[in-house]
Order: structure tokens, then C-alpha cells, then sequence
């Protein structure tokens, strides 16, 4: 092979490594640990005078059980794995195993001690291509989306809205939902071509939100409040988490505060994502313990930032709480305790917008948050927990203190 050959060889094998890095380095620290228990077992059974060819057998067999459950769920990150797959691959890589234990042992002479070291050169690399590309592939569907915009009065901000959604890095269906149909709301809906569905009947958020969902005909959904803005990169980084994952119920991401016409990410955002940050992890993030812990000190999720599931939540009404204000802490709190993922990118991808029209100030300002705050507390906790945790809590509103609509 000449030197321009040999180059393009290396490049392929570095642009391997560096697009496959972490997984690389979970699949050798679980090889590691898999080869070690085997190594054990073989080296204790040659001990008590078993062949070596039976030896490396038990050993091999006891190392591919153990290791499906780990690969899946610390490596690849699927449960989608088949095991059918996965035992044909190790079947396979149980006869290279055995042939080179053969040919090191019998032909080359090789001490039997060493043979198992040397084999490991040539199963482990086997493993990871055969497990990575075909037993554990990750989900290649393609997703569709629908931004589901709740639309209310003549919000001076709709159009901001809108725009963001439209500048979005990848295509998505977009829709408006209202209660309260006016000339504002139908003049943006055809400015920018937008199907428009009314919902007739008294206005209310969580018939609103359900109404916009059952609406929407594609796997994912994100329901938009009028007043906040979406970064361009948004829905591509959540369709990126929902082809590297599989059984997500929804997603949400992080976000920054806009205030007064200012960007800034305040102090109960902070502490938001230090609740959420269970949820990081893929193998805790679909334990069920973990998602309700993040959700045990307050609504951590932000409720604009989340994209729902279809696939898995199902087509009909979603949001089936008796509460007003703390409805989508409900709904989130109902999911954690189904099966499934809870997907949390770490990322500030929204604008949360805060004025004092906002829906969030009315219910402050009439108590009702507390109110309904204790009652979702009281759902987690015991009441004197309750107690403790409302003490501090009640001053995460702070942020909604000296607001001003500077468009009005």
C-alpha cells in the first residue's frame, strides 16, 4: 500500500474514533470489565486442571450474558437491541474466539495463559462493529413535527413567535389554535400561511393545549406559547434526541428568561437544571424514581420547551388535570410515573418571556399558584415536608417581580 493509501486509512480510523469517542471508551470500559470476569473464571477452572478449550468455553458464555444488559443500556443506549441479534453476534465471535485459542495453544504453541490476552485483539473490535451497526443500530425513523401555537387576544408578540418557528434549521408542520377568535389572530394566520383551528366554547388553557394536540397529525408535538421565542436550532436538536433514543415520552430543553426586553437566566433556571440533572443520564432518565425526583421540589420542566410523543402518549387528550395553573407539572408528573424516557437536552433553546400579561402573573396574582403548588407538593411529599418546602419555594416568583410590557 502506498503512503496515500495508507493516510486515507488512517484518517477513516481517526474520523472513526472521534465521531465514536464516549461510545468507544463505555464499550472498552465494559469490555474491560467482561474480559476480567472472564479471565477469572478461565484462569480459576484451568486452575482445577479443566482444558482449556472447556475452560475459555464457560468462561466465554458466562462474559456474553453478562454483557447484553450492560451494552444496552450503558453503551448503546437502546432497548430496541434485539437479543436474537446480539446472541448471533457473540455466537459468531465465540467460534473466532475458540478458533484462536486453538491456533495460538495447538499450532503456534502459545502458553495457555497468554492465548485469551491475545484472542481479545481480535473479538473485541468485532464486538463493538457488529453490536453498534446491526444488534443495537440506533433508531434511524424520521420523525414528522408540529408547532402548535395557542394563540389568545391580540398579543403583540405572536408574530415573534411565528417567526421563530418558521426559521427553524429543519422543516416543521406549523398550526394556530384559538378560544378566542379575532381579525389579529386570522390577519397573521394568513400572512404567513398558517392553518388556523377555533375551538368554541370558554376559553381555557388545558382545553386549549389538548385541543392544539389532538389537532396536530404528526409523531411529535410541541405546544407554543404566543409570547416565547424559539432558538433556530431547537427542533433539530430535539429530533437529534429522539433518533439517538428510543421510548421517549417527550423531551424538553432549558431556557433563558426574557424580561423587560433582556436576556438573562435567572436563579430559579439554575436551579431547575440542577433538578433535572437526573435526567442526563440515559440509564437513569427512564428510571421512574429518578423522574419523579425531578419533578419533587417544583415544576423543573419548563412547559413550552417539551415535545411530546405521540408515538407513545397516545392520540386522544393528554392533559386530564383539575388544576388551572400547575396542570402541566400534573401532566409531567403522571408521565414520570408511566414507562418510558423522560429526554432532557441541557441547553437554553427557548426565550421564556415574562410581562405582566402574561398568563403566569394573573395566577400570582390571584394566589392560586400557591394553592395549587401546595396540592402537587402534597402528591410527593408528606405535609410537613410540604411545609418546609414552601418556604423557599414561594420565592422562586421573584423573577416575575417588576415586570413591564415595553411594547404596550
Amino acid at each position: 500500500m502506498d503512503l496515500l493509501g495508507k493516510t486515507k486509512v488512517w484518517l477513516i480510523m481517526f474520523n472513526f474514533i472521534e465521531n465514536n469517542f464516549f461510545q468507544v471508551i463505555r464499550f472498552a470500559l465494559v469490555g474491560a470489565f467482561n474480559s476480567l470476569n472472564s479471565l477469572i473464571i478461565y484462569y480459576i477452572l484451568l486452575h482445577f486442571n479443566i482444558h482449556y478449550f472447556l475452560a475459555n468455553f464457560f468462561a466465554y458464555i458466562f462474559s456474553c450474558v453478562v454483557a447484553y444488559g450492560i451494552q444496552k443500556g450503558f453503551v448503546f443506549k437502546s432497548n430496541k437491541g434485539s437479543k436474537k441479534r446480539y446472541y448471533a453476534v457473540y455466537l459468531s465471535s465465540f467460534f473466532i474466539n475458540m478458533f484462536c485459542i486453538y491456533l495460538w495453544v495447538d499450532v503456534l504453541h502459545i502458553s495457555s495463559k497468554i492465548a485469551p490476552l491475545l484472542t481479545l485483539f481480535f473479538t473485541v473490535p468485532y464486538n463493538f462493529l457488529f453490536s453498534k451497526y446491526w444488534t443495537f443500530k440506533s433508531c434511524n425513523k424520521t420523525y414528522s413535527h408540529t408547532f402548535v401555537i395557542c394563540a389568545y387576544g391580540e398579543c403583540c408578540y405572536l408574530e415573534e413567535c411565528i417567526l421563530s418557528l418558521y426559521h427553524q434549521t429543519v422543516f416543521s408542520n406549523i398550526i394556530i389554535v384559538t378560544s378566542t377568535d379575532n381579525s389579529f389572530i386570522r390577519f397573521l394566520a394568513n400572512k404567513y400561511r398558517i392553518k388556523l383551528y377555533v375551538r368554541r366554547g370558554k376559553s381555557d388553557i388545558q382545553d386549549d393545549w389538548n385541543f392544539g394536540y389532538r389537532r396536530a397529525k404528526t409523531d411529535l408535538v410541541t405546544i407554543v406559547h404566543q409570547d416565547d421565542v424559539y432558538r433556530q436550532d431547537y427542533l433539530e436538536e430535539i429530533l437529534k434526541f429522539y433518533k439517538n433514543f428510543d421510548n421517549v415520552l417527550f423531551v424538553c430543553t432549558d431556557y433563558c428568561v426574557l424580561k423587560n426586553g433582556m436576556i438573562m437566566e435567572d436563579l430559579n433556571g439554575k436551579v431547575k437544571k440542577f433538578l433535572k440533572l437526573s435526567l442526563r443520564f440515559s440509564f437513569l432518565n427512564q428510571l421512574k424514581f429518578f423522574k419523579i425526583f425531578s419533578l419533587a421540589f417544583g415544576s423543573s420542566i419548563n412547559c413550552p420547551s417539551v415535545t411530546y410523543n405521540k408515538l407513545l402518549l397516545g392520540k386522544k387528550d393528554i392533559f386530564t388535570s383539575e388544576l388551572k395553573f400547575s396542570l402541566d407539572w400534573d401532566t409531567f408528573l403522571k408521565f414520570a410515573k408511566q414507562k418510558g424516557r423522560i429526554g432532557y437536552i441541557s441547553k437554553n433553546l427557548i426565550f421564556y418571556r415574562i410581562h405582566n400579561h402574561a398568563t403566569t402573573v394573573k395566577f400570582i396574582n390571584s394566589d392560586l399558584r400557591k394553592k395549587e403548588d401546595i396540592i402537587m407538593f402534597s402528591k410527593i411529599w408528606p405535609s410537613f415536608v410540604v411545609k418546609i418546602i414552601m418556604k423557599f419555594y414561594v420565592k422562586a416568583n421573584s423573577i416575575y417581580d417588576d415586570v413591564r410590557d415595553i411594547d404596550d
